[in-house]
């Protein structure tokens, strides 16, 4: 850790943007390897043909100038992600003073599960994140005017961003910052009004639930670190910056919620995994503080967390290596984003673009990639007529039968 610290301490910052452009180099390399095996989801194709929201917008400009196909449907959450990577470095100036800090939470950030799949899935993950990022920001550098046109506009977007005026508001209220506090109540109570909060439904507790996705989206090992990184900073510092307010509220709201029903977790999520200066800011502290003999346990521990994190990175982007090894190729957690593009391939070899299929999710899927539901060839599962291999092993088989 000496070693990396003088390293990268100097001062360069032509060298540090270096870094900082390899990490994004490879992070976008891997982003689109990974891509190139998925098929657009149910999910996905709802939101590409019924939904009119900013996401959708994006990804139609997209597949209007680069066609209909896997590269435009995820290039809008690619170029999100690439912003909220520069972003999170320059946010990170303000929490991080050693180029080896900011590059630790860039490198932290790129590998957290949760941030790989709103790069890659098409979600209003992706863009809650970089609008997040930006809106600290620009807070940080006393672009105000900015700051206060992009965050009314997000009041626009749905309503994710009902996390993110709660914590402007209890942190407007620790500055005694009238004006941004009765600006975000403005805004909470617009969202509220137009775009509601779900709370029908017997309550029912779903903690448990809750602390497993939060667990799966950062990893358990960072979640742990992330939990006491809030705390921490909550007991320990008298003053609190404003990224903590945003990462505290929504998690601190998350876990409230979770305890009378089951919600949409995905509205919470981008507002915690930002924390990455937070955390990389309380481990250096206690690193630095203490005598080159006493840090041993410390770099073991880094160096488990990055190499645990590199491990699950690398499974994810090489996801599809792992049909090979099970039974049931249902049970592989990408399978939702597999089978329709092999099987839309497959059907237009045959010169067949209209197929009439009683799966009507699938049907949606195959939509996107040209194949209309109707004509005079009915689709189901099981047979050996059309045969879907992923590394040589089949994963879907299906009956193609003429009407």
């Amino acid at each position: 850790m000496q070693i990396l610290r003088e390293f990268f301490d100097r001062n360069d910052k032509f060298f540090e943007l270096k870094i900082l452009f390899l990490i994004c180099f490879l992070d976008i390399a891997a982003l689109w390897f990974c891509a190139s095996f998925l098929s657009i989801s149910y999910h996905e194709a709802k939101v590409f043909f019924y939904k009119s929201d900013f996401v959708s917008y994006l990804i139609h400009i997209s597949t209007a100038f680069f066609g209909q196909n896997e590269f435009a449907l995820r290039m809008p959450m690619v170029v999100l992600h690439v912003f909220s990577v520069i972003l999170l470095y320059n946010v990170s100036k303000f929490y991080l003073s050693h180029s080896i800090d900011r590059l630790f939470s860039v490198s932290l950030f790129v590998l957290l599960p949760g941030v790989v799949a709103s790069a890659v899935l098409v979600s209003d993950a992706g863009l809650c994140i970089m609008l997040a990022l930006l809106l600290i920001y620009l807070f940080h550098l006393k672009k105000y005017i900015l700051f206060y046109v992009i965050l009314f506009l997000t009041a626009f977007i749905k309503g994710e961003f009902i996390v993110l005026y709660l914590a402007f508001f209890i942190y407007a209220l620790t500055r005694k910052n009238a004006f941004l506090a009765w600006f975000c109540v403005l805004l909470f109570a617009f969202d509220i009004y137009f775009f509601g909060f779900d709370t029908k439904g017997k309550p029912s507790g779903h903690f448990v639930d809750t602390f497993g996705i939060f667990a799966a989206v950062f990893s358990p090992f960072v979640f742990a670190y992330f939990v006491y990184t809030i705390y921490r900073i909550w007991v320990k510092e008298s003053s609190k910056e404003l990224l903590w307010y945003v990462s505290v509220s929504a998690f601190c709201f998350s876990i409230l919620i979770s305890l009378r029903q089951r919600f949409a977790i995905e509205i919470f999520l981008p507002f915690c995994v930002i924390s990455t200066p937070l955390m990389v800011k309380v481990f250096m502290n206690s690193y630095r503080i203490r005598l080159a003999r006493f840090r041993r346990k410390y770099t073991f521990m880094a160096a488990f967390v990055l190499v645990f994190l590199l491990v699950g990175y690398i499974f994810i982007v090489f996801n599809h290596l792992a049909y090979r090894y099970l039974d049931d190729p249902k049970q592989h957690f990408a399978y939702r984003q597999n089978v329709a593009k092999e099987l839309s391939k497959e059907l237009k070899n045959r010169q067949i673009y209209k197929i009439y299929s009683s799966d009507n999710k699938l049907a949606l899927r195959l939509k996107f990639y040209g194949i209309e539901k109707s004509g005079k060839f009915r689709l189901k599962y099981g047979g050996n007529d059309i045969v879907i291999k992923r590394m040589g092993k089949k994963i879907a088989n299906f009956t193609l039968k003429k009407l």
